[in-house]
């Protein structure tokens, strides 16, 4: 029932009232337009067993920029009798921007015909997820309402925008024990030669050196070649609120999002295996996998990501490394605006190659200082931030300072380089 199916009811009450209290049948002849009114929008109204609909929704993503427009239609078919006064209510969804159309329609529903919602809205990244709309159904005068929420599933991932890193080699101490393309620094199988050894029964002839084998009467030699293999990368991005800043130039864990996506996307199409973890309040984990269907799982996890309040008061420390083999190298995407190095005598001792690529926050925030006050504690920060990088990659650790604003491809090449630790 509806507010104007009180408003009339009232009317008519207070004239049936009036009338018995006066004793004036007048009154009383006044109140049956009123209920008439009442009684053709009750035979009129839609009946639980006639009101039967359908929905069917499609999404459209469109990326204009650094942002998406998303169009969603959906169309709702009776299938059972008609609906005289039909209202279709879309619930908005959080991070949506509304730029066309509208979340509200009303329309009039013929027996097997069709009704359709339709709307645009923007947004720079999300999983969207829909499971119903409501409709509300109503007689022509709109006195009795029933409301049915009518199935139509649908959901879309707008992914953050990658920037497509050139290939280069990852360099890992170790590697997994399966056929790849990056060198295992032991001999086996592959193309790069890696050295000499006496020949032993069963070698294939192709692999005999026979120029060494003409300076040695009597002996054979076999040429081995650098084995190639999988490399195992683990990713972890600090999405915790404390380790994100806002300037003019955008968001400092947009840029640390887009470097996890950047970097899984590399490591994937290379043939090798990767798997993320998102500090978070619930610690979203994305195991080990390979190929595309692995990348659309860390793009999705990282569409779905947002700086979370709740997870500062979490610490690094916390990452629960068992996600990743032990074989791994784990690249950790965070500003350690607090002094957090717990995990990375972890990573050492438990075996795992270490890399930190930390967006610079000092040079993020420091665009609007422009009096001597705010150059000097600019300068600070980074001479702070400066020692604690360092005393990082005294302990192994490969580090990249990352100013968001430059590059971050050749960096990365560069610390990922055989020499050990140091800052890129």
């Amino acid at each position: 029932m509806s507010r104007r199916f009180l408003a009339v009811f009232l009317i008519a009450f207070c004239l049936l009232l009036g009338a018995l209290a006066a004793r004036n049948a007048t009154l009383a002849l006044m109140s049956i337009p009123f209920l008439a009114y009442l009684g053709v929008g009750l035979y009129l109204a839609p009946r639980p067993e006639t009101l039967r609909l359908g929905a069917e929704r499609s999404v459209q993503v469109a990326r204009e920029a650094d942002t998406a427009a998303v169009r969603v239609r959906v169309a709702v078919h009776s299938l059972g009798a008609g609906v005289p006064a039909l209202r279709l209510v879309e619930a908005p969804l959080p991070g949506m921007t509304l730029v066309e159309g509208s979340l509200e329609q009303g329309d009039v529903l013929a027996a097997g015909g069709h009704a359709r919602i339709e709307y645009t809205f923007h947004t720079e990244r999300g999983v969207y997820r829909w499971e119903t709309l409501a409709a509300t159904a109503a007689d022509p005068f709109r006195l009795f309402e029933r409301r049915v929420d009518v199935p139509a599933p649908g959901e879309i991932v707008v992914r953050p925008r990658l920037r497509r890193f050139r290939p280069f080699a990852l360099n890992p101490d170790r590697t997994l024990h399966s056929p790849g393309s990056i060198p295992a620094h032991r001999a086996g199988s592959g193309t790069d030669f890696w050295g000499l050894r006496d020949y032993r029964p069963g070698d294939q002839m192709r692999h005999l050196d026979w120029r060494r084998a003409a300076r040695h009467p009597g002996q054979l030699f076999t040429r081995e070649f650098e084995q190639e293999e999988i490399a195992d990368l683990g990713i972890i991005l600090d999405a915790r609120q404390q380790s994100d800043l806002w300037s003019g130039g955008g968001r400092l864990f947009d840029f640390a999002r887009e470097a996890a996506g950047s970097l899984a996307e590399m490591v994937l199409r290379g043939g090798n295996r990767s798997g993320m973890v998102l500090v978070e309040a619930s610690m979203r984990v994305v195991y080990p996998g390979y190929g595309k269907v692995q990348l659309n799982r860390i793009l999705r996890a990282l569409a779905a990501a947002r700086p979370d309040a709740e997870a500062s008061r979490l610490s690094l420390d916390q990452v629960p490394l068992r996600a990743f083999s032990g074989r791994a190298m784990i690249v950790i995407i965070s500003p350690l605006t607090v002094a957090e190095w717990q995990i990375f005598p972890r990573l050492r001792a438990r075996g795992n190659e270490g890399v930190l690529i930390s967006p610079d926050p000092v040079d993020f925030a420091a665009v609007g200082a422009v009096d001597d006050t705010g150059r000097l504690a600019v300068r600070l920060a980074r001479l702070e931030r400066r020692l604690a990088l360092r005393r990082i990659s005294q302990a192994g650790i490969r580090v990249v300072d990352w100013p968001v604003r430059t590059p971050l491809s050749p960096l990365l090449r560069r610390a990922l380089q055989p020499a050990r630790g140091g800052l890129a």
